[in-house]
């Protein structure tokens, strides 16, 4: 087998848009023909924060470095009709490196695609694009769930989208909780249904940013079910979730980009207590501006944001606001420089502030 290096642009915007993980469009790193090829990516986040009264004392200011993220991804086809994703990340709890998706996919048309194996079920935008391409600076405090890793989950997963492309649609059933509650080992259902009133978005997933690529208005919403999916094994109860979203971005006549977005989330656990998938509820709202010119290497981007998360399982109520700026190098969301300053006020719990610079890299080479 001879192997390519070359770039086919033409080919990949289309081929892009259903299979890759990255939040960018990259050209195959290896390739034989259109139907056979592999890519790879990696993606990363490194941080310092400074948050109030964090320090081991109690009262002291922390001052820390942290690798947030590092991640290996790897993806193309087989076949015409036969994808792959195998992406490996570091799981900050143990410091071992995961399976982060894994999974075997049979795209026939638009309409009928099916992906079995290890996915992000169906949700919100945010869970779709976070944390490595989230519109916020952070992940969103009001996104919760319990899954095998990083919001992912084992399972399979239908999906398509119209003639037009405006109109998405996406069915799953995954393990969810397992043991437990769930001593039937009922699975998790998953629904979410999009519509795009101007540029389509065609494929799996949506990218945060179009960094004024297109035009972006968008509206969706997710629903996700299991049966003794929450409480315990004397004290069951299903959980349920709802959320809706919408995402604004805007290319202005003087080459800046005017962005927003918007999710509100619903969780339900039919009051058994359980803290894990608690009874809560929660948004987020964000704003921002990428300035035209271009100043040294990157764009400025000033951003706004406004969270807040009521637990009503645990009493914690927290409303979050964020204002920062983004350094985007090369006008490009995927290779930037965050700092900002964050407040978040507990009910029951001290206030906290601080601040944090994030250097955000996710390429595919």
């Amino acid at each position: 087998m001879t192997t390519k290096l070359k770039i086919h642009r033409k080919q990949l915007a289309v081929l892009t848009g259903m299979i890759l993980s990255s939040q960018a469009y990259a050209d195959p790193t290896i390739q034989r023909d259109e139907n056979l090829f592999l890519n790879i990516g990696l993606a990363s986040r490194v941080s310092f924060s400074s948050i109030s009264d964090a320090a081991p004392n109690g009262r002291s200011r922390s001052k820390d470095f942290e690798v947030e993220e590092a991640r290996l991804y790897t993806n193309g086809k087989l076949h015409k009709n036969v994808t792959y994703e195998f992406n490996f990340a570091r799981n900050v709890a143990d410091d071992k490196i995961e399976l982060l998706d894994g999974h075997l996919g049979l795209e026939i048309n638009n309409y009928v695609n099916i992906w079995a194996g290890r996915f992000l079920p169906a949700a919100s935008r945010a869970s779709a694009s976070a944390p490595m391409y989230s519109t916020t600076f952070d992940f969103p405090i009001a996104e919760q769930g319990s899954y095998e890793f990083a919001g992912r989950d084992n399972g399979a997963v239908f999906f398509g989208w119209d003639q037009s492309a405006a109109f998405k649609y996406y069915v799953s059933a995954t393990n969810g909780r397992q043991g437990g509650s769930n001593q039937s080992d009922n699975l998790s259902y998953a629904t979410r249904l999009q519509y795009n009133f101007w540029d389509t978005e065609p494929g799996f997933y949506n990218l945060a940013s179009y960094d004024g690529k297109k035009s972006i208005l968008s509206i969706g919403g997710s629903y996700r079910y299991q049966k003794d999916g929450t409480g315990t094994i004397l004290n069951q109860g299903d959980s349920k979730y709802w959320n809706v979203d919408a995402r604004l971005e805007k290319p202005l006549s003087n080459g800046a980009v005017l962005g927003a977005e918007a999710s509100y989330y619903n969780y339900d656990n039919d009051n058994t207590g359980d803290t894990v998938l608690p009874e809560a509820k929660g948004f987020f709202v964000n704003g921002s501006y990428t300035f035209a010119d271009t100043v040294w290497i990157g764009k400025f981007q000033p951003k706004v944001i406004y969270q807040e998360f009521n637990n009503d399982t645990t009493g914690l109520d927290r409303k979050r606001v964020d204002v920062g700026v983004g350094y985007l190098i090369d006008g490009d969301s995927n290779k930037r420089i965050d700092v900002f300053y964050f407040r978040e006020n507990r009910n029951n719990l001290p206030d906290i502030d601080g601040i944090k610079a994030i250097f955000h890299v996710a390429h595919f080479f």
